[in-house]
């Protein structure tokens, strides 16, 4: 069977799995877990190990399943993995599609809020796709492991994969270390990103909303530089979400000044 699941990761700050593709040689299956909450079912699929599940870079897909469903994945054959053992390139499935089956396979769905229902058409066609060539897919890359003497390494590494877990998302208070920019940045201006970044930490946790979406790195490492010191300097700050002017401004403020008094 070829798998596929589509999250919520570029909306929620834990995210979860939204939809599950599977492809028969015969048939493509979308299961929309959000709508039918009863999936129960395909656990017999997922932990049969006479059942192969072929997913392309299955790493997010395994531990989502697991830590969503508990379901456990057994028999897994990764096409990611194949296809960097055969070629010592990591290329994602729409690559390999147009050069195996001469699709394009458009992305345009890949950063899209699964979790929005009614699901149109031509979403349900992309997420359709994801699948359907993988069956065709990893009989071809199997063909090529086996001609060049790579089928043993390829299954003592699948099947690890087996054991995959996903670790929550927890908040780190050195995170903001990692944004692009902050290493540049004077002290009295690390205390105020280190501040802003807390609270952008905290408030995405609350919402489960995606960091990013509260406010981006970008836009945090720019008002660490200018410390705006009124609402009306945030509110006209490049990079500032809307929802952040007219909710947020206040909190950016209070936060940017007590950060520069106890610096001072």
């Amino acid at each position: 069977l070829g798998v596929d699941t589509e999250s919520d990761s570029y909306y929620s700050y834990q995210d979860r799995i939204c939809i599950i593709q599977i492809s028969t040689q015969e048939e493509d299956y979308i299961v929309d877990n959000i709508a039918s909450k009863n999936i129960e079912a395909l656990r017999t699929i997922f932990e049969n190990r006479k059942i192969e599940k072929i997913f392309h870079d299955c790493t997010n897909d395994i531990a989502g399943l697991k830590a969503d469903f508990g379901f456990h994945c057994k028999n897994i054959f990764d096409t990611a993995i194949a296809w960097r053992m055969i070629s010592g390139e990591h290329r994602g499935l729409a690559f390999l599609l147009e050069m195996h089956f001469g699709f394009y396979h458009n992305k345009k769905f890949q950063k899209w809020d699964w979790r929005r229902r009614p699901l149109q058409q031509e979403q349900l066609e992309y997420a359709r796709i994801d699948t359907h060539f993988l069956i065709p897919l990893r009989n071809m890359l199997y063909s090529e492991l086996e001609s060049k003497g790579l089928l043993q390494k390829f299954k003592g590494s699948v099947k690890n994969l087996e054991n995959l877990e996903k670790t929550p998302k927890r908040f780190n208070p050195n995170g903001y270390w990692r944004l692009k920019g902050a290493q540049n940045l004077d002290p009295k201006s690390l205390d105020v990103l280190k501040a802003l970044y807390r609270y952008r930490e905290r408030t995405a946790e609350r919402l489960n909303k995606a960091a990013f979406r509260i406010i981006n790195g970008e836009t945090m490492i720019r008002l660490a530089r200018k410390k705006p010191k009124t609402l009306q300097e945030i509110k006209n700050l490049k990079g500032l979400p809307r929802h952040m002017k007219k909710q947020g401004a206040k909190d950016l403020l209070n936060i940017i000044k007590k950060a520069t008094s106890e610096h001072n």
